[in-house]
Parts: structure tokens; sequence; C-alpha cells
């Protein structure tokens, strides 16, 4: 059976003297290239022994001007939802909206202990993926979309995907691979090792160690569960501040936080408006009035450098969202997203239905799916079939709640891409219930969010258009 694999495809062949250059350029004499080329012509012994010197003192930042090409061939999707939540990297994925996967394969777990036992589980699982990987075929028959049809591939079904990361990114996924929340999964651990052992020879100045993720969720249980048991403590550190922390003049602060709970949103936006434009008396202007506050944002939103925006942070809560429309979500790189073990927060008894199945008469069918899956996997467990390897076992069509947080610069672009009619449907009607609330509660500033032809009244989709920018214009303008 085809194995799960990594490949580094590209790297900067010079990257000890880039990085080395970066690390002395701080405190040497000369130009930038001056001080590249010099580094060049350094032994390569010389330049590791500054680098790790360098990331010794905590200054990683030096590691970010190299970078690795990647290519992650016939893995589990759940690597990729692994992988892809790491964004300070570009990621390019095989589109299950469009790419028939019925042929793709499967992920196929090593079942530990006793033989015999782990034969039988082995002979179920296959034959429960089999079973799946029909189902799929079947819904394609039936003229079911691509992007429906998905919600019952396992998350076994194979992936291949791009990325592409500066070095100290790199390290901190392959240490998260590694030693971090990857470990307990044997693909994932094993991939991590496979571009561990690649970079050694290409990077040998990337120091790789252990992750601070290890065991967190299991120490965050325990912390509640001491709680619930009625467990006190006292913390020094609340007793009291240093007067040796306080600016000597007390009459003048260095600092102060913004009150933001006295301001409204697009009052945060139309302040930092007037401070970016150099005006005076920026926090005592009065910009209260509606019209002047959507004629400010509006102004923003027509440049390309949005700071402003990004002094407002929105956090949403997805109540269920299915593992597919989590990849759809994660993908947006500039939030603070917090998505849950999947193994521990997925039930076979929730899971979306999409319309088409309801209009085609299969609901009765592809309800049977999450049925006879959840039924295996009760088997498997019983067998003695880890939870590990369990994963697999995971239906893209299972919802789980998710949490994230992103600032308005963030969220103008999520809710451009996303309220589009070309986008999934899923996470479409998220976007635009998302946006509805938002209006209600801050109608001034979200009023000019929307789909790029309602933002900026052009469609960027070219011949994939909907054709519909009148209607759609029409639907997000609220009247105005």
């Amino acid at each position: 059976m085809v194995k799960s694999s990594a490949k580094i495809l590209f790297y900067n062949d010079n990257s000890d003297s880039i990085v080395a250059a970066a690390g002395r350029i701080s405190t040497t004499k000369g130009s930038a290239i001056e001080i590249y080329e010099k580094s060049c012509e350094k032994d390569i012994t010389e330049n590791i022994a500054l680098i790790q010197k360098i990331m010794s003192s905590g200054h990683t930042s030096v590691l970010e001007h190299v970078f690795l090409n990647l290519a992650f061939e016939h893995v589990s999707v759940f690597v990729e939802q692994f992988i892809i939540e790491f964004r300070l990297a570009s990621f390019t994925v095989k589109s299950r909206r469009y790419v028939d996967f019925g042929n793709m394969g499967y992920v196929m777990p090593e079942f530990g202990g006793e033989k015999e036992k782990s034969g039988k589980m082995r002979k179920l699982y296959e034959k429960h993926m089999d079973f799946l990987f029909a189902e799929y075929h079947n819904l394609l028959e039936q003229g079911i979309p691509k992007e429906d049809a998905r919600f019952v591939l396992p998350y076994s079904f194979r992936s291949n995907f791009y990325c592409t990361v500066n070095a100290r990114e790199f390290l901190k996924i392959v240490n998260e691979m590694v030693w971090g929340r990857g470990k307990e999964y044997p693909e994932i651990a094993a991939l991590g090792e496979s571009l561990r052992k690649q970079c050694e020879e290409r990077m040998p100045f990337l120091k790789f160690g252990c992750s601070v993720e290890q065991e967190k969720s299991g120490r965050i249980k325990s912390l509640f569960s001491k709680e619930k048991e009625g467990s006190s403590w006292i913390d020094d550190s609340l007793a009291g501040i240093p007067s040796e922390f306080k600016h000597k003049d007390a009459n003048e602060n260095l600092v102060d936080l913004w009150n933001t709970s006295t301001d409204t949103p697009e009052e945060i936006i139309c302040r930092a408006a007037m401070l970016e434009a150099g005006m005076e008396h920026w926090q005592e202007i009065e910009v209260k009035e509606p019209r002047l506050q959507k004629e400010v944002i509006r102004e923003v939103l027509s440049h390309g450098r949005k700071r402003e925006l990004e002094q407002v942070n929105v956090t949403a809560f997805f109540r269920g969202i299915s593992l597919a429309g989590v990849t759809h979500l994660a993908r947006h790189r500039m939030q603070s997203i917090v998505v849950p073990k999947y193994i521990e927060i997925c039930s076979f008894d929730s899971y979306i239905v999409p319309k088409t199945i309801e209009k085609a008469g299969l609901k009765v069918k592809y309800e049977n799916v999450f049925f006879e899956t959840k039924r295996v996997a009760e088997q498997l467990k019983e067998m003695g079939m880890q939870d590990q390897d369990m994963i697999y076992l995971l239906l893209s069509g299972l919802k789980v709640p998710v949490l994230t947080t992103m600032n308005a610069n963030e969220l103008f672009t999520f809710l451009r891409l996303r309220t589009c009619q070309r986008a999934q449907w899923e996470i479409a009607d998220h976007a635009r219930e998302l946006l509805w609330i938002l209006r209600k509660k801050h109608p001034v500033l979200f009023s000019l969010y929307g789909p790029s032809c309602y933002v900026t009244g052009e469609c960027p989709e070219g011949k994939m258009s909907c054709g519909q920018k009148g209607k759609v214009r029409d639907f997000y303008t609220m009247g105005e």
C-alpha cells in the first residue's frame, strides 16, 4: 500500500550564509551586500556556530530569511488539517469541491498489539473504508456534487498539497509533529521525523527539540478538576506591583490602556484614522455621527493598508461546522482560531446534511453511512483500537464547535471571499450569518462589508462569475 510521505523540494542552497549574515548585520560594520559576501566566504562550521549562538539567545527571527518548499504526498486529510493550522506558511491543496477523491485511497493504521486481534481490526477497518468510498461513488453517480458527496469520506482519505515556509516556522512545525501535538499520531510523527532527517544535511544549523504544547489539554482538564474539588490557592503575584515598575514622573504615564468599552468599533476606527493622519486632539474630537463614521471607514477601506481596522477585534463562535468546513476556515491565516481535539469532541450523531442529499431523496441512505460508521467505530474500540487510529474513522461531515478571533481587516477579507455566491455553501452560510449578526450590532461599519462585487463593484471570478452581480449588490445594500 502507498505510504504517506513529505519531501523537501527546494531550499536556499546558501542558507547558512544568509542566516549568518542576518545575525552579523546588527553588530558588524559594512553594507548588507558586503556582510553577506563575507559570510559566504566563511567556513560553514563558523557560520553554524554563530547561528546556534544567536538562536540560544532566543533571537530566532534570523531563520526567517530562508525558506523551504515542501510536498506532502498521499497523506491523510487529517495530516493536511494539522499542517494548515500553522498560519505562517503558504498552502495549496487539492480541492475536494472539484476533484473526484474516490480513487485517492486511504491511510491504513499500524494496528499494534496482538497479531490475531490486530488482523481482525485491520480486516474490519478495510471493509468499512471500502464501504465508505463505495458510498461516495454512489452519491456521485446519483448526481450529488463532489462538494456534498465528500461529507461521507473518512479522515483517512489521502490528500496531496504543497507548503512553503520559512525556516523558523518549519522548525516549529517539525517540533510539533515529532514532540508536540502530533506525537500521539504515528503518521504525523513519522512525517515530522522524515522532514527532520531531510533537513539535517540541507540546514544543519537548525536545532530541533521538544515542544511546549505537549500534554497541554490534559493539564487544562486537571486544573478544572481541582477547581471542582474545591482546592484553593493564593498567588503572591496578585498582592501588588513593585514601585520600580512605575515611571518616575507620576504626572505623566508612558502608556495607557485605551478604554474601548466606551467607544463603538466605528469610533475606534475613526480615532485610529485621525491619529494616522496626524490630527491633533484625535482622542477628544466627536466622532459619533453615523454619516461621518461611514465616510471615514469607506476611505480607510479604499486603501491597501487598513491598519485602522486592525484596532477592532471580533470573536465568533461557530457552534457546529463540519470537519470539511474547518479546513475552509483555518486557511485564513490572520486569526486566532481554537479547534478542539476531534477524537474527544466529535459525535457520529452530529453531522451536516446537504440540501442536495435531501432533494435527491437520499437522506436515509446518507444518514445510514454515519450510523454504520458509529457502529464500526464502537466495535473497533472494543477490540482495542487506539484513539490515534480512531481519528481515521471520523467522517468529513461531522460537526465540531470552533472559536476564532479576527481583527476587522481580516474579517473584511474573510467576508469578502466567503459571502461570495461561488464560495462553498457551508462556509458561505456561516459567513452570511456572521455578517447579519455584525450588521445588527454595528450597522455603520459592517454595512460596508460583503462579497467583492458589493464592496469593490467588481467581480474577481472572471469566467467563473455567478453572473448576478447586480442582484447580489442589491441584496447586500440594505436599502441604502
